[in-house]
């Protein structure tokens, strides 16, 4: 995704006329319809509704989300535009728990060091007690976690939701079988161990482990019910290696965590905008 083609959607929604948004971005009328198509293909769904003169037009419901995002990354841009004129580089510091760093950070820092390559990153992946220590410390300037204990000094914004399930080589019962779950500190087991609570299940064994990889490979060898994002094991269910323990699912936030007066909140809380939901 390129961001002229972002540029000329957003300016195409405001104009809401494609000679007058050729006119103003100074592209010839071809060029406009080409950033449009390319953006739909690359976004995979009609951004506008044509009419028969193909001038004017409507937002499709995608594109009324694509133009609400596409203005925040057009401000974004000329934020960054404005520090790379001054000749400045941006340092941000990001702390985030595992679970949150296998579904979102790569696709994330991606689009950082894309989109606004003057930003210098440093990335500390942990479990969610630790992060909240290097929060705590100033050790990290943004956090991304998926629980909340600890966050009461700092901002939290809900950034994307996730679902939790149980998953086993075979069907299980949840009463008489042994657990693979996360080391205690991490936030996808505070999540297990509340539901065990609710449930009133006492395990008849617990299996730790800080590595969602070896979670998962001790599961498909049959050696307990792993607990987990559905997004970590997609390929495992459809292949059959797991099977997800029914009818239990618990859906969870993942947040932005960061302090009111950081330096930097001005451009962390445009680098969060373009986190995308993972449902």
């Amino acid at each position: 995704m390129q961001l002229d083609w972002i540029r000329t959607f957003v300016t195409l929604a405001q104009l809401q006329h494609f000679t007058k948004t050729s006119d103003y971005l100074n592209l010839s009328q071809p060029t406009v319809s080409v950033h449009i198509k390319k953006l739909e293909q690359t976004i995979g769904a009609a951004l506008i509704y044509r009419s028969s003169t193909n001038q004017h037009f409507e937002l499709t419901p995608a594109g009324e989300r694509v133009f609400e995002q596409g203005k925040k990354m057009m401000e974004l841009w000329r934020t960054m535009e404005q520090v790379n004129q001054n000749n400045q580089e941006i340092q941000l510091r990001i702390g985030s728990t595992h679970t949150v760093s296998d579904v979102l950070l790569p696709d994330f820092v991606k689009k950082i060091k894309v989109l606004y390559p003057q930003v210098r990153l440093q990335l500390m992946i942990h479990n969610h007690e630790t992060i909240v220590e290097a929060l705590n410390s100033k050790e990290i300037d943004l956090a991304l976690v998926e629980g909340t204990k600890g966050l009461e000094p700092f901002h939290v914004e809900v950034i994307s939701r996730d679902e939790l399930r149980f998953f086993a080589s075979a069907r299980m019962k949840l009463h008489s079988s042994p657990f693979i779950f996360r080391e205690k500190g991490s936030g996808t087991r505070e999540y297990a161990d509340d539901f065990l609570r609710s449930e009133r299940i006492v395990p008849v064994e617990i299996l730790e482990a800080s590595s969602h990889f070896l979670i998962k490979q001790l599961a498909v060898r049959g050696l307990g019910i792993a607990f987990l994002s559905s997004s970590m094991v997609k390929d495992e269910v459809l292949q059959g290696k797991l099977v997800p323990i029914e009818p239990y699912v618990i859906h969870r936030p993942f947040y932005a965590v960061h302090p009111e007066n950081a330096n930097s909140i001005s451009v962390i809380k445009e680098l969060i905008s373009l986190i995308e939901p993972t449902n």
